[in-house]
Parts: C-alpha cells; sequence; structure tokens
C-alpha cells in the first residue's frame, strides 16, 4: 500500500460533516486493494472485516473534520510533505489514524488473523457523533480501539462537554428611539455579572464563549439575545443543579440546545451535550493494551469524543498519532515516522485485546 499517496489525497479531500463521501470512496478503494470486503452502511460509515472468530476488536476513528479556514494561514499547502511530516486539515485528527489502521489491517492479514477485526471509519464526529451512534446500536463487539490523537500514548477517557443558551428577552425598537429598560443586551451585562461570581462545584468549568443577537441590525435593539456557555465537566457531575443556578441569575431561559443531524438513510435530533468517558484505570483490557505498548500509565483526553456512544457497547480505549494541540489549527501535521509506528501499535493492541 502507498500509504503516504493515500494519506496525501485523504488530506486534500475536505471532508466537512456530511460531506465525507470522497474520503469514504478513498477508504473503500484501499480497503477492497487489500482483499476486505468493505462497504457503507445506512449511515455513510465504512466498514470493514478481517478474520470471522470470535472475539471481534474494532478499530474506529472519524473522516469529518473542522474546516480548513484562510488557507494562507497555513505554512504549507493541504497533503504536501515538508520538514518530514505531512501537512494539513486532517493529518492529526484524524485521518493519519485512519491511515495506520490499514497498515495494521495489511500486517495482520498477512500473517493470518487469530479472530476478528473490523475496521469502522464514521461520519460526523464533529457535529454530535451521528456515525457513532448509529453504529453502537448494531454492534457488539469486545472492545473498541479510538484512533483520536494522543501522542501513541495509550487513553482511557475524558471530562464531558456541553454547550448551553441563555435567552434573554427584549423589544425590537428602532435604536433612535429606544428605552434602555426594554433592551435585552443591559440584561446580558447583569447576567454576566452575576455569573462571574457565580459558584461552581468541583469538576466543573463554565465559559462565556458568544453572544448572538436577533435579528441583529446594528440600528435596532435585538428582541432576543443570546449568550452561549461552554461547559465542562468531569464524570460523575450531576448538570441538573448548575442548571437550575443559572436560571436564578436573571430572567433567561437556560437550555441545552439540540439539532436534528442526518447522514445517508439516518436523522437523529442530537442535544448539544457530550457525555464523559472514562475507563477504570484498574479496568484488565486497559492493563493489557499497556502492556502490549510498555506504557506505564494510561492518559486522559482534554478534549471530548465518540468514545461515551461506542462505550455503550464496549468498553473504549484511545491510541493515536499526532500532537493533539496541533488538532484545529492553521499548523496541523503529522511526522511521517509516526504512522509506521502507530500502526505496530494498532497491530499490538488488536493481538493483546484478543487474548484478553
Amino acid at each position: 500500500m502507498d500509504w503516504l499517496r493515500l494519506l496525501s489525497r485523504l488530506v486534500q479531500a475536505e471532508s466537512l460533516p456530511g460531506r465525507e463521501e470522497e474520503v469514504a470512496g478513498l477508504l473503500l478503494e484501499a480497503l477492497k486493494a487489500l482483499g476486505l470486503e468493505a462497504w457503507l452502511d445506512e449511515a455513510g460509515n465504512v466498514e470493514a472485516l478481517l478474520g470471522d472468530k470470535e472475539p471481534e476488536v474494532v478499530l474506529t476513528g472519524h473522516m469529518d473534520v473542522v474546516p480548513v479556514g484562510e488557507k494562507t494561514r497555513w505554512p504549507y499547502p493541504q497533503g504536501q510533505v515538508a520538514q518530514g511530516a505531512l501537512w494539513g486539515r486532517g493529518s492529526v485528527d484524524m485521518k493519519g489514524a485512519l491511515v495506520a489502521m490499514l497498515l495494521a489491517l495489511q500486517d495482520l492479514a498477512r500473517e493470518g488473523p487469530r479472530a476478528r477485526v473490523r475496521f469502522l471509519a464514521v461520519v460526523q464526529e464533529e457535529v454530535g457523533g451521528l456515525g457513532s451512534r448509529y453504529a453502537a446500536e448494531r454492534l457488539a463487539p469486545k472492545t473498541f480501539i479510538l484512533g483520536e490523537p494522543s501522542g501513541l500514548r495509550l487513553m482511557r477517557g475524558h471530562r464531558g462537554r456541553a454547550e448551553v443558551f441563555v435567552d434573554l428577552e427584549g423589544q425590537e425598537a428602532h435604536a433612535a428611539l429606544a428605552h434602555p429598560e426594554e433592551n435585552a443586551l443591559y440584561d446580558l451585562g447583569a447576567y454576566l455579572v452575576a455569573l462571574k461570581d457565580l459558584p461552581l462545584p468541583p469538576g466543573v468549568r463554565l465559559t462565556p464563549t458568544r453572544v448572538e443577537a436577533y435579528p441583529g441590525a446594528r440600528n435596532q435593539t435585538p428582541g432576543v439575545v443570546r449568550l452561549c456557555l461552554d461547559l465542562r465537566f468531569d464524570p460523575g457531575v450531576d448538570l441538573d443543579p448548575l442548571l437550575s443556578a443559572l436560571k436564578t441569575l436573571g430572567p433567561g431561559s437556560v437550555y441545552i440546545p439540540e439539532e436534528v443531524r442526518a447522514s445517508g438513510g439516518v436523522e437523529m435530533t442530537i442535544p448539544a451535550l457530550w457525555p464523559p468517558y472514562l475507563l477504570a484505570e484498574d479496568h484488565p483490557f486497559l492493563r493489557a493494551g499497556l502492556s502490549a505498548l510498555g506504557q506505564d500509565r494510561a492518559g486522559v483526553w482534554p478534549f471530548t469524543t465518540d468514545a461515551p456512544y461506542l462505550g455503550t457497547r464496549a468498553p473504549v480505549l484511545g491510541y493515536g498519532p499526532g500532537d493533539m494541540a496541533l488538532a484545529h489549527t492553521a499548523r496541523e501535521h503529522l511526522p511521517l515516522a509516526a504512522i509506521p509506528q502507530a500502526a505496530q501499535g494498532y497491530k499490538a493492541l488488536v493481538e493483546a485485546l484478543w487474548r484478553a
């Protein structure tokens, strides 16, 4: 397999959520070239199977990426190799991991698999996880290996995240005739002052990130002012008391929004709530993975992943190439040496988890 050419083509295909078809086609072509049965499921996820004996281990990651942004801010064009690395959106998060998984499948196929491994590349991870949510409804493997970037360190989970909206109502009026008591922007100021002094429970971070005004004209007072809050929380935190406390800070309507997402023949209503996931440090699969990789202790991602949805079916271990701090930036690049290293790691993990 010419994995470098494949990775370059994958990165050059800007697979925004809902537009993963080109990447899916490239992966299907590569999987079939390895002699594997490969297909798209109803949601547009790419799947392939190697081996037919239980137990089953799943190698999984997502195909979608965040936007490239202004291309002049990048030091190199998308998919170009320079300074011993491949540059571009998705190189780290996480098309590099998908290519490394294909290399691991190639090695496992060459040796003859002792059990079954499934490859699963999902859609729409960046916008709520429709692909993984759908796959989790029908898969029941022994475990999942999730390829989000970790610098080749084994990971056991992450904190949760939610988006909270606070809608403050006012009166729409011409700015030349408006009265302060009807302007919801003053209510916003008072709300933010109260929010700054709100004591938060342990394991919670709450950050105002954006203000939106509707209808939005600059010579008109808004009918609604929306404050967007980014909420991060540890496993075990009960969000209901916090949401109740936010409702006492002002006259606003406080809620977690929902969005209808669709892919292929699948449609879901997905809340802006990404649960935490944390595998116990003494879990036997985690211990087996650490031993296989020669590592002492697993890490925890600072960002959310598809692990909570997959974790409803089986334990999830994380492992992927690349510096996670480069994800979603204009400096995103993956050292070429990391791909074969990750492939060896995936192979070792699959074999260890078969035996665990």
